[in-house]
């Protein structure tokens, strides 16, 4: 137990699993106060993700029997398709957290329950819909579709595929070997289709859809203060198109969790600095990437609107990380370490 350390997590979703997870095997004191929000239908986890995850919950089988994906198809601007190397699995995010909850340790420091005895060192805010969380700064403003879709028998099953057309981008994630998820942004999935030179041949008819969300990459104003940590959706966003947003979940868990139990030998000054840049260097390469893909997928107002939108992010980000470097600290396991 650390003696004198206590936190509530605020959260539904697999940031606030790695967290409830981190502070149970590091006996730490906590509580969870669960904030339910529609689950992402389709999130496919990339190698890197996947030994996270096993690690943080010491499960080496959580990922047995998903579908697996093995290239990834790119069709985009002018270019012809490309097929590259891919590695992942894909899993809803119910399914995902059904797996996290029954690999996580039988007993914890404190069951979760509405409050703590007292007030908690710290709150993690892991939920972007959680009371109490930082407003997000926002670059670009695109909503995205998802749908299920039945595959032609002729689709590869066990490829993922990125098409830009004319107006805006589709994403096709099989789920199994006969099924699909698509993800549009720019225009509805029928009229991107429409316009579509790839994936239109390898779906067979949409099923049912999965509503609409938010693509544009997304950071909270105000990471961190003394007491008060954001993770996962209720510090950063990713355009689903270009980033692991799971993976950084899982890593901006993993930190929080390191910096509230540091708090109580380090300098807090000193750990809230290492947490912002941290994420804000995370932040700042996802938008480099986008801005690879929003420059060369079209020609169209929609794509110079988007382009220019994480141009004006990345203005942002520059400014923000100016004053200071990371290297104070380092990560050893799940603790954090003066360098």
């Amino acid at each position: 137990m650390a003696p004198g350390l206590s936190v509530r997590i605020r959260g539904g979703g697999i940031a606030a699993s790695c967290c409830e997870t981190l502070l149970a095997q590091a006996q730490v004191d906590y509580q969870r106060e669960p904030a339910p929000r529609p689950k992402v239908p389709a999130v496919m986890l990339s190698p890197a993700t996947q030994s996270l995850l096993t690690d943080v919950f010491a499960r080496p089988d959580l990922f047995d029997g998903l579908h697996p994906i093995r290239r990834r198809l790119v069709t985009w601007g002018s270019s012809d398709l490309v097929a590259l190397p891919h590695a992942a699995v894909v899993v809803s995010e119910e399914e995902l957290l059904n797996r996290l909850a029954a690999a996580a340790p039988a007993t914890g420091s404190s069951p979760a329950s509405p409050s703590l005895e007292s007030a908690p060192t710290w709150t993690i805010h892991a939920s972007g819909a959680t009371a109490g969380a930082s407003a997000l700064r926002e670059f670009g403003a695109r909503q995205a579709s998802a749908a299920q879709v039945k595959l032609t028998a002729q689709a590869d099953v066990y490829s993922c595929s990125m098409e830009a057309v004319p107006n805006g981008w589709l994403f096709l994630v099989p789920s199994s070997t006969e099924t699909a998820w698509l993800l549009a942004a720019g225009d509805t999935s029928e009229a991107l289709l429409a316009q579509s030179r790839q994936i239109s041949q390898q779906i067979d008819r949409v099923t049912s859809g999965g509503g609409s969300f938010p693509a544009q990459p997304r950071i909270a104003e105000s990471l961190c203060e003394p007491g008060r940590l954001a993770c996962g959706s209720a510090a950063i966003a990713f355009d689903p198109l270009c980033g692991d947003g799971t993976g950084h979940a899982v890593r901006e868990a993993i930190l929080a969790c390191a910096i509230a139990r540091a708090s109580q030998q380090e300098a807090l000054d000193d750990l809230l600095w290492e947490y912002r840049l941290r994420l804000w260097s995370g932040f700042k390469r996802h938008l480099e990437l986008c801005h690879e893909f929003y420059a060369t997928g079209g020609t169209s107002d929609w794509w110079k609107a988007q382009r220019a939108a994480i141009e004006d992010g990345l203005r942002w980000m520059t400014a923000q990380q100016a004053p200071v470097t990371l290297g104070r600290y380092r990560l050893n396991g799940f603790s954090l370490e003066r360098t």
